[in-house]
């Protein structure tokens, strides 16, 4: 009887331990680098009625930049930079963003799926520091809704996006 209950414990660890680590690969096998060419091109998300962000990304290898804009009331201003890249050793993108008056964020973030990017703000790349979350869902090639989440978890905002560059 202890024989057949080994048997069946060593088996039942080997079962959770291959279906945990075929979890944990589908986020690897996820190509990072061709999913991020969804971000590529201009972006327009109309915050109110006088408001409109555009972001302008572009791809070098394996680092993207995006300029984003202002446009209020027809006049266009700079508002933040994010330069982020893929590493290919860890498979996440480590991003970093600076606004014109100066502040400024780091972030980890990664596809989940092929259509939803899920960003981590934290303090100098340190995944143990949660200062809230952001997720792109990608719903078409051209239209995008992006969440933000306090770190508390509380969703504080969100809106659609459009490509139309």
């Amino acid at each position: 009887m202890k024989k057949l209950c080994l048997t069946f414990v060593i088996s039942l660890s080997l079962l959770l331990i291959s279906t945990g680590m075929q979890g944990q690969m589908t986020l690897t096998q996820l190509d990072q680098l061709k999913l991020g060419q969804q971000f590529i091109g201009t972006w327009q998300n109309v915050l109110n009625k006088d408001t409109i962000e555009v972001t302008e990304s572009q791809q070098y290898g394996y680092t993207f930049v995006e300029n984003v804009y202002l446009v209020i009331n027809g006049k266009r201003s700079f508002n933040y930079i994010n330069n982020f890249c893929l590493s290919p050793k860890e498979g996440k993108y480590k991003g970093f963003v600076t606004w014109s008056n100066g502040s400024s964020i780091t972030w980890i973030g990664i596809f989940v799926t092929e259509k939803k990017f899920v960003v981590n703000f934290v303090q100098n790349f340190n995944p143990e520091t949660n200062l809230g979350r952001m997720e792109l869902n990608y719903e078409t090639p051209t239209t995008l809704t992006l969440t933000q989440y306090n770190s508390d978890g509380i969703k504080t905002f969100e809106s659609k996006a459009k490509k139309v560059k």
